[in-house]
């Protein structure tokens, strides 16, 4: 009779038992920490294999942070998103596929009221896969970093970097977990604009230390108002070298007398509506010819941005970018990006300047830009490389364009599908016009 410790199959069922809880029954989690303790705050999701959607609330103490600016992270990159940056923040985020993996779903940069770091109070939310159903999830972890806490304070600081601090059970939230010793998860941060490497990279903390101001005292004895201290810049490992970064604060003893901080604050410039190139293509009733459709990349209306080069082609290499003339007042922006990819930005005199890397074969693309509770669409003129011409050595010419308008085939058999949908409309004209412009290097009107 064989005794079931030297039966090797009862070994191996013992050894399933023990590894399988804590790989293949893995809950999705959400984490939000700041690496830096620079008020940027991460939100990590791990084990999140099948989720499509997300609805998330983030609390945090409005004492200690003020004016959050949200960024999507890599993880979503290309999913459907909105941010609502009020207290808690709203984020919601849909995909038509699940989720893979582990990754950052989003940064949150706030100003720093005093030398608090920051604390979050809240991290709730609802799950769901590509079908709408309800995806369970672990309770969500937040690790707070630890305060700096002046003299005068005479008090004990926030829980130490490492421990989940606990706030009890938020109104209509998630019971937070007790708090214990865990290592800080480590990640890339970017408060304006942002998008993280190709998904798997190991993310970099900002290379930060807390900042601290301490309060100087009134004549009466009275602690002055605490300062508020922005946050930094950082830039995430694997990124394009930004055009610029030249956003450091001014030191103490630059900064702006009482009697300039009290000058009335400029005007924020209002978003206008920006019809795409694309849809003026889809609406034009006129006559389809080599000129009029070029014309139809001209912007009749004055607009706050211009894009270089007026016109660009999808291959997934080549960039454009937007010079915005946007009045923000002193809110600083954050951008979202569809059909296309951050690459750098910079600060300028007049606004911004953002990057981007058109997605290869993309016909739509935009950026939009989120300031004060305001919205700026900037739709991108871009379209896939087309063959124009029989032998891509000859150069295209105007007859080239004419003969493409006029040779539209049958619907049952189209000419110069360039989209490969089976239909030659008004996208294959778009496809040809932006082609056309590159390849002969003629100036947008």
């Amino acid at each position: 009779m064989i005794r079931q410790s030297h039966c090797p199959w009862y070994r191996l069922l013992f050894f399933l038992l023990l590894v399988l809880p804590a790989t293949a029954f893995a809950l999705p989690t959400l984490s939000i920490s700041s690496p830096g303790s620079d008020g940027v705050f991460l939100l990590r999701g791990d084990q999140m294999d099948g989720v499509a959607g997300l609805d998330l609330s983030i609390g945090y103490d409005s004492a200690t942070l003020s004016n959050p600016r949200v960024t999507m992270g890599n993880m979503v990159q290309g999913m459907m998103s909105a941010a609502n940056p009020g207290n808690p923040i709203r984020l919601a985020i849909v995909g038509t596929r699940g989720l893979a993996g582990s990754g950052i779903i989003a940064s949150v940069a706030f100003d720093r009221t005093g030398n608090s770091p920051g604390v979050i109070t809240l991290v709730a939310g609802t799950l769901i896969d590509a079908g709408g159903k309800k995806v369970a999830m672990a309770q969500p972890v937040i690790v707070n970093p630890s305060a700096v806490v002046g003299a005068a304070d005479g008090g004990t600081g926030a829980a130490q970097p490492g421990e989940e601090a606990r706030s009890g059970t938020p109104s209509g939230g998630t019971a937070l977990p007790i708090a214990v010793p865990r290592p800080l998860p480590v990640g890339g941060t970017v408060t304006m604009p942002g998008q993280e490497t190709a998904t798997g990279q190991a993310d970099v903390p900002a290379k930060e230390t807390p900042a601290r101001i301490d309060a100087p005292l009134s004549q009466e004895g009275v602690p002055a108002v605490k300062k508020r201290l922005r946050t930094k810049n950082a830039q995430l490992e694997g990124e394009e070298a930004p055009l610029d970064r030249g956003e450091t604060p001014p030191p103490p003893e630059q900064e702006t007398p009482a009697a300039e901080a009290s000058a009335p604050r400029p005007q924020v410039t209002q978003p206008v509506a920006v019809t795409s190139v694309l849809d003026r293509f889809k609406a034009f009733q006129g006559e389809r010819t080599p000129a009029n459709l070029i014309a139809l990349f001209r912007q009749d209306a004055p607009v706050p941005f211009r894009q270089l080069p007026p016109v660009a082609l999808a291959d997934g290499k080549a960039t454009v970018t937007l010079v915005i003339g946007t009045v923000t007042g002193e809110a600083t922006p954050s951008f979202t990006f569809s059909g296309c990819t951050y690459v750098a930005h910079r600060r300028t005199e007049a606004g911004w300047e953002i990057q981007a890397r058109p997605k290869r074969d993309v016909v739509k693309a935009d950026i939009t830009m989120l300031y004060g509770g305001l919205r700026q669409q900037m739709p991108l003129a871009v379209a896939p490389r087309a063959s124009l011409v029989s032998g891509m050595t000859r150069p295209v010419k105007e007859a080239d364009f004419e003969r493409f308008l006029k040779d539209r085939g049958t619907p049952s058999r189209p000419r110069f599908d360039l989209n490969k949908d089976g239909r030659r409309d008004y996208v294959d004209d778009y496809i040809y016009a932006v082609n056309y412009l590159v390849r002969t290097g003629l100036q947008v009107p």
